[in-house]
């Protein structure tokens, strides 16, 4: 796999960014350090979200994911709080061909940095690194991030 940031602008500060998944902090939390070899000379770490832009609406977002649960927020919201947005494509050929299809509406939101030394040294860490990181970082950005967007919804 292979993460690349797109030269773009973001999207109008009114468009829909869409987080899939239950959004639960230690699911956050545990993908963003599982996924840190992947993203770490993109950004320290990130919240994947799709954007409702560009001729590729929420339903073609929903329908290609497989998560059964999403909340929406704005790409305003997320940016006036303070959040770097970026626009960021995943390359992999494992891709299902209806998410490769939406990466061109791709960000991530970075949050801080954490700070353990064994993520830069091991990679990828094995589940029980993975779950002592992951326990051991301050969630209160993911939290604060998880705030923005609103109550998760199924699909």
């Amino acid at each position: 796999m292979t993460i690349t940031i797109r030269d773009e602008g973001l999207p109008l500060p009114h468009s829909l960014v869409i987080h899939m998944g239950a959004g639960a902090i230690d699911t956050v939390v545990n993908a963003a350090v599982r996924n840190y070899g992947d993203y770490r000379h993109v950004a320290a770490d990130g919240l994947g979200v799709f954007a409702v832009t560009d001729g590729v609406s929420q339903s073609m977002i929903l329908d290609a994911l497989p998560q059964r649960q999403f909340a929406r927020s704005t790409v305003g919201l997320v940016a006036g709080a303070g959040f770097e947005i970026l626009a960021t494509s995943i390359e992999d050929s494992d891709l299902a061909p209806a998410v490769a299809a939406i990466q061109t509406v791709h960000y991530d939101i970075v949050l801080p940095a954490f700070d353990d030394a064994r993520l830069s040294v091991l990679d990828p860490l094995d589940d029980e690194d993975l779950e002592e990181t992951a326990r051991l970082h301050p969630n209160s950005h993911a939290e604060r991030l998880l705030t923005l967007f609103g109550p998760r919804e199924h699909k």
